[in-house]
């Protein structure tokens, strides 16, 4: 014969109270931190020149940087240096498009090297953000990764720079000059979070 556990109605009762303060106390606590890490960011995005971009491309990863200078650091980098490729293989595949003179294939192939230079500049910094924590020579190491960053935006730069020079009006021209511009953004706004490391 099965014994049957009783429960008083009033005992359930408490026990159900209790699971759903237990519930709500932990959707409070999530509501929380997100709105710390929201805070968090748009702060340290205020410090940057482009403070409404530097928020839009990293506000979905606030749950994986919360509050920490050097994880928001590595995912503004790792956010720009996809970018960054997405946007050589954008100018690689326009010119392969026909249809362009020779002086415009000479600007896209030099902003094609351009852009490869500065992603080479973007992986070496990101690398050696990875490795920082381990370092003895913080301060040598963030100072190189600096350079290089800024060295990534120079070439940024001299692509737009090439295509302004020339004029030209062609859609293509206008097109990797937007992209390409705003890669610039990213990279100037990565630059500007690397500099708030408290090292």
């Amino acid at each position: 014969m099965e014994a049957k556990i009783f429960i008083p109605s009033n005992a359930l009762a408490l026990l159900l109270a209790f699971l759903l303060c237990i519930s709500l106390a932990d959707a409070t606590t999530t509501k929380n931190s997100s709105e710390t890490y929201t805070n968090y960011l748009k702060k340290a995005c205020n410090s940057t020149l482009y403070p409404q971009l530097c928020f839009e491309s990293l506000s979905s990863y606030t749950s994986t940087i919360k509050t920490n200078d050097l994880k928001l650091s590595t995912k503004a980098l790792t956010v720009t240096l996809k970018a960054a490729s997405n946007t050589s293989k954008l100018v690689t595949s326009l010119s392969k498009g026909g249809n362009l003179s020779m002086t415009e294939a000479g600007i896209i192939k030099d902003c094609t090297d351009e852009m490869g230079d500065s992603i080479d500049m973007l992986k070496q910094s990101l690398k050696a953000l990875g490795s920082l924590n381990g370092s003895d020579h913080i301060q040598f190491q963030i100072s190189n990764i600096k350079t290089w960053m800024s060295a990534a935006l120079t070439d940024e730069t001299t692509c737009t720079d090439g295509i302004s020079e020339r004029k030209i009006s062609d859609e293509v021209m206008r097109k990797i000059r937007k992209t390409i511009v705003h890669i610039a953004m990213l990279t100037s706004n990565a630059l500007a979070l690397l500099n708030k490391l408290p090292y």
